[in-house]
């Protein structure tokens, strides 16, 4: 059985301090790391947070920009005057009524797990990876052999849903039409269209969905590891590299300050115009996140804005975090989140008891803030602290 090792790269932090070192040694039962560097300078009205935490109005000066954008079809997006949106993707994850029902779930959970009768899930057992609270912002994707069945399970049923009014549209258009009698022009198309449009799709559905719901052994496989991760608490952004993983066990970690990144909206052009996505490019390293799993390229240009939006008011510690249902859990576990929401009175239980209607209104209310974003016509925050060159 190999051994999996990690190797992080850590920058130097201009002006700051020293320069971090990792230690690692192996043993017949695992890998022990030891992470050395100087202890943290800690804000005393804010214990929980580290000293690299990101504060916009607590930036050190830094080097003059060294990397080039990702590529050319790329505009750098500014820093600070940051506005309450998300990716939709985010706000649309967890609605009202799926948070209820993992409530539930977590209740029965706990309540065999007092009487001795709790069995864990094979989804329970198995690491994703996957983070996202209070603290840590984690994305890890699935493998394709799992993904390939979400997806065609989501294929099947949108398929079928939305193919089945026009072949019914269809069918009594060809009956209004047709000299036959229309018991024959219904076989006809029972024989012919309905099997090739609508039974494929159906087959589809049926077979992911009692792969999925029914055989996890034969979909779910862990993650490798994340991709990346932000981490509110420490302030760092840390990106995974598996290219020694295969042959050499090593993940490879690539960790900096989440100010030493800047954001690009990338444009793609197709056959339907541009689309436009999201990058975190490190300033002064080849190191980039694509945060295309976040949300769904389109052609607007607002999208990308919001995302960056959301994940500088993520990792600001002078503020709450986001107020979206996905963090909802956790939100009084953040010490500057939860005395904001103590002095706003916020309800705890403010989006898991949400109505339907309401939560319709919501999110209608995210996509007008999304559309009217300002990102364009701001100065740039971090200009005062980095020579960008132009």
């Amino acid at each position: 059985m190999s051994l999996l090792r990690r190797s992080r790269t850590r920058l130097n932090i201009a002006k700051i301090g020293q320069r971090p070192t990792l230690t690692k040694s192996t043993s017949h039962s695992g890998l022990t790391k030891k992470l050395t560097r100087p202890l943290p300078m800690i804000d005393p009205n804010e214990r929980h947070y580290e000293s690299l935490a990101y504060r916009p109005g607590n930036i050190p000066e830094q080097a003059s920009l060294r990397t080039e954008p990702y590529h050319s079809c790329s505009a750098r997006l500014p820093w600070g005057k940051t506005q309450q949106t998300t990716s939709m993707k985010l706000l649309e994850e967890s609605t009202p009524e799926k948070m209820r029902i993992w409530e539930q779930v977590a209740k029965e959970k706990e309540k065999n797990k007092t009487a001795g009768t709790d069995m864990p899930a094979l989804h329970q057992e198995v690491e994703l990876h996957n983070k996202c609270n209070h603290e840590h912002f984690r994305f890890a994707p699935l493998p394709r052999w799992s993904r390939f069945w979400l997806i065609s399970l989501q294929l099947g049923k949108g398929g079928f849903i939305v193919l089945s009014p026009f072949i019914v549209l269809a069918h009594l258009s060809l009956i209004s039409v047709s000299h036959k009698p229309w018991q024959a022009v219904t076989v006809d198309l029972l024989l012919g269209a309905y099997p090739l449009y609508l039974g494929s799709p159906l087959l589809l559905w049926l077979i992911g969905h009692v792969v999925i719901y029914h055989f996890p052994l034969v979909w779910l496989r862990p993650p490798k590891g994340p991709l990346w991760e932000l981490n509110r608490r420490t302030g760092l952004v840390t990106i995974f590299d598996y290219k020694r993983h295969r042959k050499e066990g090593v993940i490879d970690e690539f960790v900096a300050p989440f100010y030493e990144f800047d954001a690009y909206m990338t444009t793609t052009h197709n056959l339907h115009g541009p689309t436009y996505g999201l990058l975190l490019q490190h300033r002064y390293e080849d190191r980039k996140i694509n945060f295309h799993m976040l949300m769904n390229a389109d052609d607007f240009q607002q999208r990308p804005c919001a995302l960056w939006d959301f994940l500088q008011n993520y990792m600001d510690t002078s503020g709450p975090i986001p107020d979206i249902p996905l963090f909802e859990p956790y939100r009084h576990l953040d010490p500057v989140t939860a005395s904001y929401d103590q002095q706003r009175g916020r309800d705890p239980r403010y989006w898991v008891d949400m109505d339907d209607a309401t939560f319709k209104a919501e999110v209608d209310a995210m996509w007008q803030r999304i559309y009217a974003i300002d990102t364009f016509s701001r100065p740039n925050l971090m200009a005062r602290y980095v020579d960008y060159g132009s």
